[in-house]
């Protein structure tokens, strides 16, 4: 009898290793794809401005994957892919005179500038996250309009259909992340 519990001890012991070798080879894979550099200055500009850290965090991941040097095709720069107009547009609605395209390279001034668009977007569009992301990847104009449209927005207030594939995927995308960060991290 003895010999029968301490097989099925060992059997307990050896299936509850497995399972947390397992687990945490699994949470440090899910680490590797989706990393958190940068998280004192997205905890800082996004407690600033009042926005979800994680928020910022999937949007860096989605936009330059956590790269400063990221330059898309239609000119965006740095973590949190700013467009240089954009850029100096935050910079004067911030009352900053330090704006300097080449400074969208500089990850504390990047994460600061997308960290208040991220805020403007969220006071603009009450606080919804598909019509925040649709507007930072497709521009704010953009959303009010499908907003305008009844074949995108029954109500004129939710975005139920975005008519540019490249945006939605932009929106599911973050949103995934965004579950993502805030089960790995802590802020």
């Amino acid at each position: 009898m003895r010999r029968k519990k301490k097989k099925v001890l060992t059997i307990v012991f050896v299936a509850l290793a497995f399972l947390f070798v397992s687990i945490f080879g699994l949470y440090c894979y899910f680490k590797a794809l989706y990393p958190m550099k940068y998280s004192e200055l997205i905890a800082q500009y996004a407690a600033e401005y009042e926005i979800d850290p994680y928020l910022a965090a999937a949007v860096i991941r989605k936009e330059s994957r956590f790269r400063e040097d990221a330059v898309s095709s239609a000119g965006a720069m740095g973590l949190m892919q700013v467009m240089p107009e954009t850029g100096q547009w935050i910079s004067q609605k911030m009352g900053r005179e330090d704006y300097a395209q080449e400074r969208l390279f500089e990850p504390e001034y990047n994460i600061r500038l997308g960290c208040w668009y991220l805020s403007y977007l969220d006071e603009k569009f009450g606080g919804d996250p598909v019509k925040i992301l649709a507007g930072y990847n497709a521009g704010p104009n953009r959303v009010i309009g499908w907003l305008e449209n009844p074949e995108y927005s029954s109500d004129g207030k939710s975005l139920e259909k975005i008519p540019f594939a490249e945006t939605d995927n932009y929106v599911k995308k973050v949103q995934q992340s965004y579950e993502i960060y805030r089960i790995l991290y802590k802020f």
